[in-house]
């Protein structure tokens, strides 16, 4: 059985509350945006080298594309590699959603004694579940101890001391002091000693670009020759995927982008599960994101009641491009 993190394992029903059609003289679909559209308002996944700060590869992503902004979800230290998305221009709004995702690492820690596969095995069964931990020195939050979840846990390896594993863990959990946690476990010391992050939500290690061929994608493009670089800039919507969706009518729209809460009237379609206060997306007809929100309904009360479903956070889509619908 495959083993997931609680992101991929969501199946969403779409859910027609009220057909609606959409005019095709507004707005686009993801699909049909140019680059151009998309060098300011999407997500690029970043191979992140040894070395680097996380904050330095999102730098170096915006002096490739020659942008105002960028910015990454979830730091990654230094001598970590793997999945970095890199949020750009406009499409930085997105990270709010972003750095709610679970992730996944492949690591090596080196122990002070020579366990078994067995005895590393077990002692992984144990730690699945809820563990506390107290953030290292050299992170840049409270040092108070708070409770994470750990969703799966392999030993893929073990070699002498050191001990190849596999983990599937809540956003916020520290790998470097869970290692000193499971070598405790063990009866032993530990240090992490390589660490790869490879899965941050629903994006994986099939999904990545290293610095270098994304500047050569970029160099191709500017002088007109094959590339692949629309291929590599995702569209914020992405961003979304593990998150419930309403979809609104082209009728409310820019009212939404003007700041007005959600009218479960104004909704054409939904997703099921969707929960009271959960963080939601509000997506038009064509599937662009206008905005994220918190969920004052659930699903089947969207679909029955009258009164605001949703409550906006913050507003994606800008104003006006759709037609003004209201008095």
């Amino acid at each position: 059985m495959e083993i997931m993190l609680p992101e991929e394992e969501i199946k969403f029903k779409i859910i027609v509350k009220e057909e609606s059609k959409t005019d095709s003289k507004y707005g686009k679909t993801p699909e049909k945006r140019t680059i151009e559209e998309k060098l300011n308002n999407s997500i690029v996944l970043i191979d992140k080298p040894y070395g680097p700060t996380s904050h330095q590869v999102s730098y170096w992503v915006k002096q490739i594309f020659n942008l105002k902004k960028t910015g990454h979800s979830g730091t990654l230290d230094p001598h970590v590699t793997g999945v970095l998305p890199i949020a750009l221009g406009k499409g930085t709004k997105i990270i709010q959603a972003l750095k709610l995702a679970n992730k996944e690492y492949v690591g090596v820690l080196k122990v002070s004694s020579n366990p078994s596969l067995n005895a590393a095995k077990k002692v992984a069964e144990k730690m699945i579940g809820k563990i506390k931990q107290t953030p290292p020195e050299m992170a840049a939050v409270k040092r108070i101890e708070r409770t994470r979840k750990i969703y799966y846990l392999e030993i893929l390896e073990v070699q002498e001391n050191e001990i190849l594993f596999r983990i599937g863990c809540e956003k916020g959990f520290y790998v470097r002091v869970f290692c000193k946690q499971f070598a405790r476990a063990l009866n032993s010391k530990g240090v992490m000693i390589d660490l790869r992050r490879t899965k941050a939500g629903l994006f994986n290690e099939s999904d990545l670009v290293f610095l270098q061929d994304l500047v050569d994608e970029y160099v191709f493009w500017k002088e007109d020759k094959k590339n692949k670089l629309n291929d590599l800039l995702r569209p914020v919507e992405e961003g979304v995927k593990s998150l419930g969706k309403v979809y609104v009518k082209d009728s409310a729209v820019n009212s939404i982008c003007y700041g007005a809460s959600v009218g479960s009237s104004g909704i054409s379609k939904l997703t099921d599960k969707i929960e009271k206060n959960d963080l939601i997306a509000i997506l038009s007809l064509k599937g662009e994101l206008i905005a994220l929100g918190k969920s004052l309904m659930n699903s089947e009360e969207i679909l029955k009641e009258a009164g605001t479903a949703v409550k906006l956070e913050r507003v994606f889509m800008e104003k006006d491009l759709y037609p003004k619908m209201w008095k």
